[in-house]
Protein backbone atom coordinates (compact mmCIF):
# COMPACT_ATOMS: atom_id res chain seq x y z
CA UNK A 1 0.00 0.00 0.00
CA UNK A 2 1.45 3.37 -0.98
CA UNK A 3 1.14 6.46 1.16
CA UNK A 4 -0.96 9.36 -0.08
CA UNK A 5 -0.94 12.77 1.62
CA UNK A 6 -4.16 14.18 3.01
CA UNK A 7 -6.16 16.26 0.57
CA UNK A 8 -7.34 19.84 1.14
CA UNK A 9 -9.83 21.54 -1.20
CA UNK A 10 -9.34 25.19 -2.12
CA UNK A 11 -11.88 27.48 -3.75
CA UNK A 12 -11.17 30.90 -5.30
CA UNK A 13 -11.34 32.62 -1.90
CA UNK A 14 -8.70 30.25 -0.47
CA UNK A 15 -6.45 30.75 -3.50
CA UNK A 16 -6.62 34.54 -3.17
CA UNK A 17 -5.71 34.36 0.51
CA UNK A 18 -2.85 31.95 -0.18
CA UNK A 19 -1.38 34.05 -2.98
CA UNK A 20 -1.86 37.56 -1.58
CA UNK A 21 -1.42 37.25 2.19
CA UNK A 22 1.48 35.18 3.48
CA UNK A 23 0.16 35.37 7.05
CA UNK A 24 -2.97 33.32 6.33
CA UNK A 25 -3.63 29.67 7.06
CA UNK A 26 -4.09 29.15 3.32
CA UNK A 27 -0.58 30.45 2.62
CA UNK A 28 0.82 28.07 5.24
CA UNK A 29 -1.09 25.19 3.64
CA UNK A 30 0.43 26.13 0.27
CA UNK A 31 3.90 25.85 1.84
CA UNK A 32 3.02 22.47 3.32
CA UNK A 33 1.78 21.31 -0.09
CA UNK A 34 5.06 22.43 -1.67
CA UNK A 35 6.83 20.03 0.71
CA UNK A 36 4.48 17.24 -0.36
CA UNK A 37 2.88 16.78 3.06
CA UNK A 38 -0.65 17.55 1.78
CA UNK A 39 -2.33 17.63 -1.61
CA UNK A 40 -4.27 20.79 -2.40
CA UNK A 41 -6.98 20.39 -5.01
CA UNK A 42 -8.83 23.23 -6.71
CA UNK A 43 -11.13 23.55 -9.67
CA UNK A 44 -10.25 25.27 -12.89
CA UNK A 45 -13.19 27.57 -12.12
CA UNK A 46 -11.48 28.68 -8.91
CA UNK A 47 -8.37 29.54 -10.92
CA UNK A 48 -10.50 31.53 -13.37
CA UNK A 49 -11.77 33.60 -10.43
CA UNK A 50 -8.18 34.35 -9.40
CA UNK A 51 -7.29 35.25 -12.99
CA UNK A 52 -10.22 37.66 -13.18
CA UNK A 53 -9.16 39.31 -9.92
CA UNK A 54 -5.52 39.69 -11.01
CA UNK A 55 -6.35 41.00 -14.47
CA UNK A 56 -9.00 43.38 -13.12
CA UNK A 57 -7.02 44.88 -10.26
CA UNK A 58 -3.28 44.52 -10.88
CA UNK A 59 -2.79 47.14 -13.56
CA UNK A 60 -0.29 49.75 -14.61
CA UNK A 61 -1.65 52.65 -16.62
CA UNK A 62 -4.93 50.82 -17.07
CA UNK A 63 -3.29 47.76 -18.58
CA UNK A 64 -2.84 44.37 -16.88
CA UNK A 65 0.67 43.91 -15.48
CA UNK A 66 0.88 40.17 -16.11
CA UNK A 67 0.74 38.45 -19.47
CA UNK A 68 -1.22 35.29 -20.10
CA UNK A 69 2.06 33.35 -20.30
CA UNK A 70 3.17 34.66 -16.90
CA UNK A 71 -0.14 33.71 -15.33
CA UNK A 72 -0.01 30.26 -16.94
CA UNK A 73 3.49 29.79 -15.48
CA UNK A 74 2.22 30.84 -12.03
CA UNK A 75 -0.58 28.26 -12.23
CA UNK A 76 1.86 25.60 -13.36
CA UNK A 77 4.27 26.38 -10.50
CA UNK A 78 1.66 26.20 -7.74
CA UNK A 79 1.61 22.95 -5.74
CA UNK A 80 -2.04 22.40 -6.58
CA UNK A 81 -3.86 19.62 -8.39
CA UNK A 82 -6.36 21.25 -10.76
CA UNK A 83 -9.62 19.40 -11.33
Amino acid sequence: MSWKPPQVAFDAKHLVRALFDSSTEEARLLEVAARGDIDIVASRGAWNGVLWLIQSTVKDGGRPVYSGDELAKLREDLPITWT
